[in-house]
């Protein structure tokens, strides 16, 4: 589901993971997906296929080691 939020400043467009996989494929991108993965809490990058690349403790982490991969993160949900 897509959301728009809009402010007097900023106007927000939010994916889900599916719809951004979608509208973004791309090798440079990775996605950011707060879940739970074998039990653990945290934040998983996801490659701009689909491809699950890592699953992390912190949102910090994960855009910190997508950006060290050369990779531009997006949040998603």
């Amino acid at each position: 589901m897509t959301n728009y939020i809009f402010t007097d400043e900023h106007a927000v467009v939010s994916y889900d993971r599916k719809e951004a996989m979608k509208a973004f494929e791309h090798d440079q991108l990775a996605y950011v997906v707060g879940e739970i993965v074998e039990g653990t809490p945290g934040y998983s990058i996801y490659s701009g296929s689909g491809e699950h690349l890592g699953h992390l403790d912190t949102r910090e982490i994960a855009f910190a080691t997508a950006m060290q991969y050369d990779m531009h993160a997006l949040s998603v949900h």
